[in-house]
This record gives structure tokens, sequence and C-alpha cells, in this order.
């Protein structure tokens, strides 16, 4: 589930470039007010509005405490800190002159445009009748508590605008009593399709699903503002803020088990598979193909669920994962085990490390997991996977049963331009280190030999250990000391030296961001913990400026830039990033370690991950 957590950091960077913001544009917004009274009266919660038949909702409860929050964080501090806005006011300005531009070309005030108080959409499935297949539709939400009528003039002077340019595209419909829109989106810009194609694997939905939908709805009821692509939906919404019950996916048991397994926090999300395999079909044949075999790799999953919190204990944010599971863990999920409380790592892992985990794995059940999923393919397709089976299963099973369980990764990176800490900055200098107990090291050497000679392996000698390596000394693996080694040669020859005595240069336990992370960890038991150093400088000589931006606007769609640039709303990337290349010894008053577990809470997977405050020296 990289993808979802992905996507839930980018829209947080997005809230962070927001917090960032705050100081060029307080001169011409008002101070922000405590609403909490003003939307009293709007206790709906967005997914009572979604419809029962959803798979992805997702929704910010507060935007404005929430901006207060994040700017209260050692991070937001620092991003309004004299010295980074000195590093982003040429790009806030550009924006805000860009914003100031859009609105006047609409013949709208300049502070027309305000953050809503809450937002939300929901994905979800409606049978066709005329088709007889069910077609995923959307609705999206946004309630502002003040400037309402601003905002509003803005929707209408595009919709003005849009209509002008393209006669027929914009049409006036009634929506529950309401006055409405209808918006055709058969070839501009709105239309899903254009909006969604080259996305692929980086979308929660499957290309080509929305490409049916040639009409979208909006509408306005009174600080409620509505967009959606099936009219009725947005009447039966209204008719929920009117008091009206209705089934929606706030009623389904999955969603609030999913739900009640992360928390709102300050952002959420939660995808629910009891109607996400109906979608897959429009994802194509591929897409569809493996839902057979997933329950056979992750046993029965309800829904997954996901939420973004800054009020956490101990940590600036705190991102919470979920996996919901209806009985045992099974499958790739059931190799974690057993759980145990966290510890300080190896001493072979130096301190030169910016990235370490560790897991405790049932190697023994991995022969077992393989065989199960071959089983479960179509029998042409199982064929030749059988034969390997056969013939080497039994050797492999013995192998897997003498390893583990404790699993280490470690991670070094070059830091090439900003040198937080001693590092080398070549590339043999950057990598991952994977070290697996072993009970055994001659029968694994024994197995070793037949198989990796095939792949173009060679043994050598190191201090008494054999080393299996590659040409390139790319690729590499080493016994030594009860451990196996994985990694490059380099990694591999600098563990096994560290098995006859102390690394010179000292441990990673032994560092004060170890000492920090393990003292958060606590003595919880957990399936699995480790952490990362984000004191993380950019090769500025290696990697191009698209490249810096691309981890932090991963996934955000360029067409949704556009049409938020036709309301006159810029969102100030270009200033963030940079601040990857100029802003140097500031990272450090603003970024802690961040710290990863996995724990068993009833019947989910509880995946944590948490942004340390900046280590004290």
């Amino acid at each position: 589930m990289n993808h979802p957590k992905k996507y839930f950091l980018a829209a947080s960077a997005i809230v962070l470039l927001i917090v960032g913001n705050a100081a060029a544009q307080a001169q011409a917004q008002e101070p922000v007010k405590d609403v909490a009274k003003e939307v009293a009266s709007n206790a709906v919660k967005f997914e009572q509005i979604v419809p029962q038949d959803a798979w992805l909702v997702m929704g910010i409860d507060d935007i404005d405490n929430t901006r207060q929050r994040w700017g209260a964080t050692p991070i937001g501090k620092w991003l309004q800190s004299d010295a980074v806005q000195a590093l982003m006011k040429d790009g806030l300005e550009a924006s805000l002159k860009k914003n100031k531009e859009r609105l006047q070309e609409l013949g709208l005030q300049e502070d027309a445009w305000s953050w809503p108080h809450s937002a939300g959409i929901g994905f979800y499935i409606v049978h066709d009748q005329d088709l007889d297949a069910d077609l995923p539709h959307f609705i999206m939400s946004g309630v502002w508590t003040e400037n309402a009528d601003k905002v509003n003039a803005i929707f209408e002077a595009v919709l003005a605008e849009m209509q002008k340019k393209t006669p027929g595209s914009v049409s006036n419909v009634d929506i529950g009593g309401k006055s409405a829109k209808a918006i055709s989106v058969i070839d501009n810009e709105l239309a899903p399709k254009k909006r969604r194609r080259g996305r692929g694997g980086n979308s929660f939905v499957p290309e080509g699903a929305l490409d049916h939908i040639e009409t979208l709805y909006f509408v306005r009821d009174g600080n409620h503002f509505l967009l959606g692509s099936v009219k009725e939906d947005l009447e039966e919404a209204l008719g929920v803020y009117a008091g009206t019950a209705r089934k929606s996916v706030a009623d389904s048991v999955d969603f609030k088990k999913t739900m009640d397994s992360v928390g709102r926090g300050d952002g959420w999300m939660v995808m629910l598979t009891s109607v996400l395999h109906k979608v897959a079909g429009a994802g194509g044949p591929q897409v569809e193909l493996i839902q057979p075999y997933l329950q056979t790799l992750f046993g029965d999953v309800h829904g997954y669920g996901f939420s973004l919190s800054s009020e956490a204990p101990g940590a600036q944010f705190q991102l919470l994962s979920s996996i919901v599971i209806d009985g045992d863990r099974m499958g790739l999920l059931a190799l974690p085990n057993p759980a145990q409380s966290p510890s300080a790592p190896p001493a072979f892992v130096a301190n030169d490390a910016n990235g370490y985990g560790t897991v405790n794995l049932q190697f023994g059940q991995v022969m077992k997991l393989i065989e199960s999923m071959v089983a479960s393919l179509p029998e042409e397709l199982s064929a030749n996977f059988d034969a390997t089976l056969q013939q080497y299963g039994p050797d492999l099973s013995k192998a897997f049963a003498r390893l583990g369980p404790d699993m280490h990764i470690v991670s070094r990176k070059a830091r090439a331009n900003v040198e937080l800490k001693k590092s080398e900055s070549s590339d043999a200098a950057s990598g991952s280190i994977y070290a697996i107990r072993c009970a055994d090291e001659q029968a694994l050497t024994s197995l070793l030999n037949l198989f990796m000679s095939q792949g173009g392996f060679e043994t050598r000698d190191f201090n008494g250990n054999t080393i299996f390596e590659d040409k390139s000394r790319e690729s590499c693996c080493g016994f030594g000391g009860g451990w196996f080694f994985m990694g490059k040669s380099v990694f591999v020859e600098e563990c096994l030296r560290s098995m006859g005595g102390a690394i010179q240069s000292g441990t990673l336990a032994e560092t004060r961001e170890c000492k920090q992370v393990l003292a958060d960890l606590g003595s919880t038991p957990v399936l699995c913990w480790g952490y990362m150093d984000m004191l993380i400088s950019f090769d500025e000589d290696k990697k191009s400026k698209s490249n810096r931006g691309s981890s932090v606007a991963a996934s955000y769609d360029s067409n949704d830039q556009a049409i938020m640039n036709q309301v006159g709303v810029d969102i100030p990337t270009d200033p963030f990033l940079d601040l990857l290349r100029d802003e140097k010894q500031g990272w450090k008053t603003a970024f802690g370690p961040s710290v990863f577990s996995m724990t068993q809470e009833s019947s989910s997977l509880i995946t944590k991950i948490r942004l340390l405050p900046p280590t004290a020296p």
C-alpha cells in the first residue's frame, strides 16, 4: 500500500505549502477565526452524503484549525521564519500575482477566494440499467463557513466563461429545489478521461474508469457546495443536509471498522475492497485478472484506512494506516511474527546509515505461501512452476527453515552538498544491505553453490567467510557470525569485517537519532519497526529540479492545477521545492527522524509513521 501513503503525503505537502504561504498573504486576509460555533449546525459528516457502494472516500474536516496546528509545529514555524520566507519570496509573490490577475480577469476582487472549512470526495458505483453494468461515479463537497458568497461568485464566473467559450456547455437545472448547473465535460478540460489518462497505477481511480461520464452537476445550498456526476445523488445529499435520512457509506460496517482503526485526524481516507473489485473491470483485464489471487496473498481484507494527525503526543505529524481483516492474518500478512519490543540495532549497523528497519519473519512459511499461490493459478500457467517446485522445493524449504526470524534492512545514501553527518560522497556509499539471522551457514552455503553459479555469481573468500558476487559487485551475498548478508560487495564486506571487532566509526545504536527513536517506540511489542534520518540533502549536481520535486508532487495532477488556476488559486509548489536546493542547515531546526512501526490491534494491522521533532544536540 505504498501508493495511498504517497498520495496522502503529497496532499500533506500541499497543506504545508499553504502554511508556508500564510505569511505572504497575511496583509491581504483577515485573521483565521474560531469557527466551532459557526459549524455547529453543520453536523453532517461528509461520508453521510456518499452513497453506499463507495470504494474510496477521503476528507479533511477542519482546514482552518489544521492550518493553525501545522503552523505551530517545528516545520510550520520554520516555513514561516524570515529566512525561509526570504527564500520563497519571489515564488510566493509570483503566485499571488497570478491569482490576482486571474480574479481580475473574471471581474472579481482579489480577496474573493478563501479556503473551505471542510472538504471531501467519494468515489462509488452506480448500476446502469440500460447498459446492465456497474459504473464508477463521484461526489465532491466543500463547506465554506464564511465568504461563501464570494467563493460562489468565482464558480459562477468560471462557468459563465466556459459557456461563452463553448455555447451549450453549461445549462441551468434544478437539483432538490435549488438552482444548479449541468456542465458538459465532453471534449473540455474537465472531462474525467482527459484528467485521468496517463496516470495509470498512480491513481486510486483505475485509468479509464470515469471515461463514461459526460455531464457534471454543480449546486450550492447555503454554505455547502457540491459537485458530482449523478444528479439524483446530489439531490439526496441536499436532503441529508436538510435532515432527511438516507443510507450511505457511513452505515457500512466495513467503513466504520476502517475509520475507527485510524481515526479522522487532520485528514482521512478509507478504501473498501467490497466495492473495489467491481471497479477493477474498468481498469482493464490485467487488473481484473489479479483479483482471485489477492485473497491468497493477503487474506480476507475488507478495508484500508489512513489518517494524518498533528496532535499525536511526541510527534510533529503521525500517519496511521490500517489493513482491516476478517479472520486470521493470511498469506504475506501472516509472515511477520512474533511481535517483540524494539531493541537497539545489531553492532554491524554502522552510524552512517540513514535508514534502518527490522522485522521478524516466519521464513519457514515462505515456501508454503509460494505453493499456495502456484496452486491458485490457472493450470496452463501453473504447470511450469509445478515442475520447478517439485525439483527444488524440498531443498528451498529446508534452507528457509534455517533463516530468521529477525531480518534487518539498512539504507545508506550519499549526501553531496550538505554534510549533516560524515559520509562518503560516492555511488558506492548509496544502497541497502539486508541481514538475516542464519542458524546453519554450511547448509545454506551448499545450496547457494548450486543456484548462484547458474546466475553468473562467483565465489571468493573474505576473512575466512564465503562471498557470492556478480562481476559488477553490485549484487553480493555472504555468511558470517551467524548472519546472511545481501547487498553491494562493499556493504557485505563491511558487515563481515565487523564480525571480528567493533566498527571504528561507531554503531547506529550509539547515535542520538537512534536513541530518540527507541525512546519514542517504548517497550510495546511490534511486528516491525524502523526509522529514516530525514536530514538528507539532494545531490544538486545529479538531480534536476523536476526530479527533486517528484517526491513531493508525486500524483499531483497538472490538470488539477489547471482547474485550480481557473478559479484563481495557484498552488505555489516551486518555492517549496526551492528549499530543497537553497535551504541547508535550517532543515535541522525543522525535521527529526521519521519512525515507523506495525502492530496488530483486534482485526486490524496498524502501521504508524511518526515525524519526530528535531533531534536534541
